[in-house]
């Protein structure tokens, strides 16, 4: 059985790792275009990531200790963790455009969904990511 401790570590380390990432996607790539953050601020990213990553801690470790096999714990919250990815793409598909202030941000509204796209697998890809580092 994995510790606590160890899983902890992992989904405050992925939070932080995705984090980090959509804020080097954010500045490197789309604040060349557009300036999205009245919709997706920094503090909601690292608030939903953190939540994301301590939820999936304490999934992870409900699994671990139901399955009580590492294989099948692994190939299930993996399932769940990229089926939940997917089905976020699916929630921002559906969702409302969000109305901007900005002027440059409210004629470039087509492109928002596309820059949110990527920011949904962050939080998966950073676990898959660590997950190696953490366990063996």
């Amino acid at each position: 059985m994995i510790g606590f401790k160890k899983i902890f570590f992992l989904g405050a380390s992925s939070s932080f790792l995705a984090f980090v990432v959509s804020v080097i996607y954010t500045e490197a790539y789309y604040s060349r275009l557009v300036d999205f953050s009245e919709a997706m601020s920094w503090s909601s990213m690292f608030s939903n990531f953190l939540l994301i990553g301590i939820s999936a801690c304490f999934i992870y470790l409900g699994l671990n200790r139901l399955l009580k096999n590492q294989k099948w714990t692994d190939f299930v919250f993996n399932l769940m963790f990229s089926a939940f990815s997917l089905i976020m793409v699916f929630m921002v598909l559906k969702a409302d455009d969000p109305q901007f202030k900005n002027e440059d941000a409210q004629l470039l509204i087509d492109y928002y969904k596309g820059f949110v796209m990527p920011v949904l697998f962050f939080p998966a890809l950073s676990w898959f990511s660590l997950k190696p580092l953490f366990f063996k």
